[in-house]
């Protein structure tokens, strides 16, 4: 028969059993929880860039829902009658800026827009948006038989730039507006 060992000498080795797996549930938690965090982050990151996205659109389609009104068009005077853009402007530092004056000539320069929706003034959110007469158009390219000779027509180009929590969304939006000559 085999003798007992005495109780001493076991003692120790459940101490370091017991030590290295509460290191080892140590190191899995503070790894969930780094895991949590960032998955936080990036949470908050995509719902700034969504609310970005979305204040951009929103104020596109305000705007042009506001022109639609008579009483509202002076934006749409005023951006015809700004002045002519050039290779001298502040947007010449734009690579595609020299594509945009050989394709649109008459192409003016920005003008500011009042925010029809605000954004919510906490931290770096900024709103930016701005008009601009992109030429005449021959209306008569929207078809055949139609009274466009009555029409004088006018492309426009409104732009939204819209920061929420660190996040940028930059859009723009063409349309044409007809006028009766």
């Amino acid at each position: 028969m085999q003798s007992l060992r005495p109780l001493q000498r076991q003692a120790g080795a459940t101490l370091i059993v017991a030590l290295i797996f509460l290191v080892v549930l140590t190191a899995a938690g503070i790894t969930a929880v780094r895991f949590a965090t960032n998955d936080e982050r990036m949470a908050s990151s995509n719902q700034f860039r969504n609310t970005a996205y979305q204040q951009g659109q929103t104020e596109i389609r305000s705007h042009l829902l506001r022109f639609g009104a008579v009483a509202n068009r002076q934006p749409l005077i005023s951006a015809k009658n700004a002045a002519a853009s050039n290779s001298d402007s502040d947007e010449a530092t734009d690579p595609s800026w020299k594509n945009a004056l050989t394709r649109f000539p008459e192409l003016k320069k920005r003008i500011s827009l009042a925010a029809q929706v605000t954004v919510p003034t906490t931290g770096d959110n900024a709103q930016v948006n701005t008009l601009r007469s992109v030429g005449q158009l021959d209306c008569a390219t929207f078809g055949k038989g139609y009274s466009f000779g009555n029409y004088s027509c006018e492309q426009y180009e409104v732009r939204a730039q819209a920061k929420v929590g660190g996040a940028l969304s930059d859009q723009a939006q063409g349309f044409v507006f007809f006028n009766l000559k």
